[in-house]
């Protein structure tokens, strides 16, 4: 990947960190050779191969052990749906039952169901079939969302398309079946609706995001920076009304029992903190260290806040281009929330699509190379963890290294754009 990547810094550029004053098309176009070629068809081809080998080896098991389900996080999905596709749906707040649904018991194991009922009722249709097909379709769904959700920003340019639509740091949420592609796949069509003015379109997929709403606790400070008044009223009416309707298919009571849930969720979380190397917050990584988990959790929370703030800064400023805002705003969400699981890192390879888009990351060898470890994301430290075991390997602490230097790239892109009055340049498709 390197090499494909190292042809374009002879070509001379800027200093690294300094956003270059070409275009997203320009600053993507050292893909557009034989190895860029390369490094977009071949790597997504071997990420579906091995997430097709992933599921093969699964259904077999589940086969061989005549089970309902399999050990990972999409069981918990499933039974839900299976239970309220057979009418018990608050019966889904029962560990024992999702349990004795999905009949995968692992010793030490606490995989609650805490979602709002409108994740629940997209789920009850996948509660209709067996297992093995409920995983197919939400695997397929989330590929064919994240190809259509990478498309419009890869300004023509196939392999960048491919590269961003299946990076290798998609394969943890599509090995534990998990919902971060989906996610991210809607945050990027939000932006893209929001890039091409289409306001309402983009709070409708803001909208659905409050399916997993943890995640998106930063994105108002973004709408209320650039002033997006119809995508705010968007987004509301739309969790408004899906939660609405789930409210009326499940009834009220199902907001108390999830209310219930999510305080002993709550409390197991912060029970096993320090030895749960599978979250990569600064909460999770700080309380590792030996800080004690109250003030590791209040630092979070002050991570937190400066997160706001700077996305506040960036997308209020007509300094800031679209992209640096968009990398800022992905950047933000994996500090901003206490709970953010090694699938949920994914979401780092799209800010890294943003700030090559943004030119900050093709200035310099370096910065190259930041940019393929971001497409990487946590896979490395996951297949480490996956074939040696937890004893051994802590993602966080292999992750979290990348994604503070991230973060201090993309702040530094920020601060010299703040710093050039005078800048401007092809790629500042201002959003106002």
């Amino acid at each position: 990947m390197l090499l494909a990547l190292m042809d374009a810094h002879r070509t001379g550029r800027n200093m690294p960190g300094i956003p270059t004053q070409t275009s997203p098309r320009e600053n993507l176009q050292i893909f557009a050779g034989r190895r860029g070629w390369q490094l977009g068809i071949l790597v997504p081809a071997l990420v579906l191969g091995v997430f097709v080998i992933w599921l093969g080896l699964s259904w077999s098991e589940i086969a061989a052990n005549g089970s309902a389900g399999f050990p990972i996080d999409f069981r918990v999905f499933w039974a839900a749906g299976r239970l309220a596709h057979l009418g018990e749906p608050l019966s889904a707040f029962s560990v024992d039952s999702l349990t004795a649904m999905h009949n995968v018991i692992k010793e030490d194991d606490w995989m609650p169901w805490s979602y709002p009922p409108a994740f629940l009722a997209t789920l009850q249709p996948l509660g209709a079939l067996p297992f093995p097909i409920a995983w197919l379709v939400f695997s397929i769904a989330s590929i064919v969302a994240m190809i259509f959700a990478a498309r419009p920003f890869a300004e023509g340019i196939t392999p960048v398309w491919f590269a961003f639509a299946l990076p290798p740091a998609i394969l943890p949420t599509l090995f534990m079946g998990q919902t971060a592609a989906l996610w991210m796949a809607g945050l990027l069509a939000a932006l893209a609706a929001l890039k091409n003015q289409r306001l309402v379109l983009a709070g409708f997929f803001i909208g659905f995001l409050t399916l997993k709403p943890q995640l998106g606790i930063l994105i108002p400070f973004a709408l209320l920076a650039c002033r997006a008044w119809p995508t705010i009223i968007s987004a509301g009416v739309t969790t408004l009304v899906i939660s609405g309707l789930a409210t009326a298919l499940y009834g009220p009571e199902y907001w108390l029992e999830m209310r219930n849930m999510m305080a002993v969720h709550f409390s197991v979380v912060r029970e096993t903190i320090v030895e749960n190397n599978l979250m990569l917050s600064p909460y999770s990584t700080l309380a590792s260290f030996g800080l004690p988990e109250p003030v590791a959790l209040a630092v979070q929370w002050t991570i937190t806040a400066c997160a706001a703030i700077m996305v506040t800064i960036t997308w209020r400023s007509p300094r800031i281009g679209f992209d640096l805002r968009a990398a800022v705003l992905a950047l933000a969400v994996m500090l901003s929330t206490p709970y953010l699981w090694f699938y949920e890192s994914a979401l780092i390879s799209a800010a890294g699509l943003f700030l090559l888009r943004a030119g900050v990351l093709t200035n310099s060898p370096w910065g190259l190379a930041l940019a393929g470890a971001m497409w990487l994301g946590a896979a490395p430290a996951f297949f480490a963890f996956l074939f040696r075991g937890e004893a051994d390997i802590s993602i966080r602490l292999l992750f979290a290294p990348l994604l503070y230097l991230s973060c201090l790239v993309c702040i530094g892109a920020v601060v010299q754009r703040l710093r050039a009055p005078d800048y401007s340049s092809a790629n500042d498709e201002v959003f106002q």
